[in-house]
């Protein structure tokens, strides 16, 4: 009997196990103010600095805006989503429809920072990595924070834009930041 669910769980798992593999064996050299540059690439410390506001900028605007359209430019065409006890969400029209309907919730909040990223030595595979924030109402309709980490994992399509690929959440242990 064949188990799709742990078959694709399984695929997730060993392509990040590879992509953080691959921007790992950088040995990162630098660190600046929340970011890693990959060593012997001339352009990383500007191409981490560029991912960073990215990543900043698109946190701004999923905070700000009441555009679902705005909010998921962001992620390429075939980006996946992984948000804790829910199913993947694979493309960016499945995402948009998940962040139209978030914004649809009295009461929904949702922010995150960047602590660091790193970028292969390509400069077209990277990551970020953080803390984020969500606030939505329980089944009583009290709002509940819950706070957590991300992970990002990021590459530039064809007019050097960095877009999310790949989006992990998990939330932190009780009373975590």
């Amino acid at each position: 009997m064949r188990r799709p669910f742990s078959s694709l769980i399984s695929r997730s798992s060993a392509m990040l196990t590879a992509l953080l593999i691959t921007a790992c064996t950088a040995q990162p050299a630098t660190r600046q103010q929340g970011s890693v540059a990959s060593a012997g690439d001339t352009t990383s410390s500007s191409d981490v600095q560029r991912l960073l506001a990215t990543d900043r900028e698109w946190a701004q605007v999923a905070a700000s805006s009441r555009n679902a359209d705005s909010v998921a430019a962001y992620w390429t065409v075939d980006a996946r989503v992984v948000l804790p006890g829910q199913g993947i969400l694979n493309g960016r029209a499945a995402i948009r429809e998940m962040v139209a309907g978030t914004m649809k919730i009295p009461g929904f909040r949702v922010s995150w920072s960047p602590d660091s990223a790193v970028v292969s030595r390509s400069g077209d595979l990277a990551y970020t990595y953080g803390t984020n924030v969500f606030t939505a109402p329980d089944a009583a309709g009290k709002l509940v924070t819950t706070r957590g980490r991300y992970l990002t994992i990021w590459r530039k399509d064809d007019e050097g834009r960095w877009r999310c690929v790949q989006d992990y959440s998990t939330p932190g242990p009780a009373g975590a930041v």
